[in-house]
């Protein structure tokens, strides 16, 4: 049976089954495959058979799908690749394993494909996502005091102008 083993940067790990031929991943409740870490999104992603390979898409999470550090949307499964799901670092594990000794046994990192057909094939916009907030944070140049003290420096001078004029009249 494939898995995935996983470990969080805390030092916890454990493992998720694939048992289906299309899964949903992620740390809610509601997914097929529940990875409990606060860096993996709700709906982080899913896992399917694509063509006798197992595939992973990002569904446009926050934290991202990571392999070598490099962010990616879909890529296909392999004995013993890593990729990284938030801050959580994972471990592809074959239909094989069982039969280690008549497999060969390799540790290269999985391939970038995208499937030409299906929901694989599907663009994600992530510009549509909801429930987050905006995807980034407009920035903030800290300007709000220094308008504050400017205001009260215009009404202060106001005042002393207006307090000059009637003590000379």
């Amino acid at each position: 049976m494939a898995k995935i083993q996983f470990t969080t940067p805390e030092g916890l790990s454990g493992e998720v089954e694939l048992t289906a031929e299309r899964m949903s991943l992620g740390r809610a409740d509601d997914n097929a495959l529940i990875i409990a870490h606060d860096s993996v999104s709700s709906h982080h992603g899913e896992v399917y058979i694509d063509n006798n390979a197992w595939v992973l898409t990002d569904l446009g999470s926050t934290n991202g799908t990571k392999i070598g550090g490099e962010r990616v949307e879909t890529f296909e499964l392999t004995h013993g690749g890593t990729f990284t799901l938030g801050h959580v670092e994972c471990v592809f594990v074959g239909d094989y394993a069982e039969e280690e000794e008549e497999a060969p046994a390799y540790h290269a990192a999985p391939s970038h494909t995208v499937s030409s057909s299906g929901y694989a094939a599907t663009p994600i916009d992530k510009g549509s996502r909801t429930g987050f907030g905006a995807a980034t944070k407009p920035p903030s140049h800290g300007y709000g005091p220094l308008y504050v003290l400017g205001l009260i420096g215009l009404g202060a001078c106001g005042y002393a102008i207006y307090t000059f004029m009637n003590l000379s009249a």
